[in-house]
């Protein structure tokens, strides 16, 4: 028991996390990141279109490069952490910023497909069309990475915005490819990947920020209602990705099973031997 007693010490000493900023430096970053205009503006067009010419060209070095200088996931986290300390200017002024956020970045990216001559689909840009429950936990999880890079003091903030925006450029710019050729299936396909990752990135936002007892600013009863509804649209969100990942599922168990290379050796060495046999008879 004693022994028992020792390993759990230290395992919350080496799983504990602090706020290492202050609660209103933490707010005044979050605050920064909602604001959308100026440069902030530009960087994320551009990041939009350098992800465009990624996904169209099946490179990969290009989206992770656009996601490296993109502020997108700032309103969705102020509107989060709005919700969580109770502050209701910051949740309208993410709300608001969100969707400007989101209004430019399909207009650029729509912009780059109506005058990319290579208006083909690429596997890219079909793996960002259906979001299954895996894209989801990736969400999640980067959302967490995000605001626990958020409270640090320094080092992992770039690397934690990385994480975040992972989850939500290209299914955007899938949403901007259905508009510019007039196919619903894609742009569905891509804002349903889209709005559920920015839903589940400001879950874990407002989960992580009342994990850390943020204090609130006032005692609303509407914020009990939002914290209801959000809830609600996230299990109607939900089940939609949950029915891809089975569905995916399925279709690899269904299909057959491809053979190791040993297996393939193995099979070719037999062939051999009957036809040597085959040879001898004769």
């Amino acid at each position: 028991m004693k022994r028992f007693d020792i390993f759990k010490r230290y395992l919350g000493q080496q799983i504990y996390t602090a706020k290492e900023e202050n609660e209103w430096e933490t707010y005044g970053e979050i605050k920064e990141g909602v604001i959308f205009k100026g440069f902030n503006l530009w960087i994320l067009g551009f990041a939009m279109i350098i992800a465009c010419i990624g996904l169209t060209t099946n490179s990969v070095s290009a989206v992770i490069g656009a996601m490296l200088i993109s502020p997108l996931m700032g309103p969705v986290i102020g509107f989060a952490f709005g919700l969580a300390i109770n502050d209701r200017n910051l949740r309208i002024e993410g709300i608001r910023n969100w969707i400007k956020m989101t209004l430019v970045s399909l207009a650029s990216a729509t912009l780059f497909f109506f005058v990319n001559p290579f208006d083909h689909s690429t596997q890219l840009l079909e793996s960002f069309q259906k979001a299954s429950i895996f894209d989801i936990f990736l969400a999640f999880f980067g959302g967490m990475a995000g605001f626990i890079g958020i409270v640090k003091k320094e080092g992992i903030k770039i690397i934690a915005g990385v994480a975040i925006a992972t989850a939500c450029m290209p299914p955007l710019c899938t949403a901007a490819y259905g508009i510019a050729h007039l196919d619903f299936k894609y742009f569905i396909g891509g804002f349903y990947f889209y709005s559920i990752n920015c839903l589940f990135i400001g879950w874990a936002t407002f989960l992580l920020s009342r994990y850390f007892k943020f204090s609130r600013i006032t005692k609303e009863k509407r914020t009990v209602k939002s914290v209801i509804l959000w809830d609600l649209l996230l299990i109607v969100m939900l089940v939609p990705g949950i029915w891809i990942g089975y569905q995916k599922w399925k279709i690899e168990e269904d299909s057959p099973r491809q053979m190791t290379d040993s297996e393939k050796i193995s099979a070719l060495e037999k062939r051999i031997e009957r036809l040597e046999r085959n040879v001898n008879k004769n």
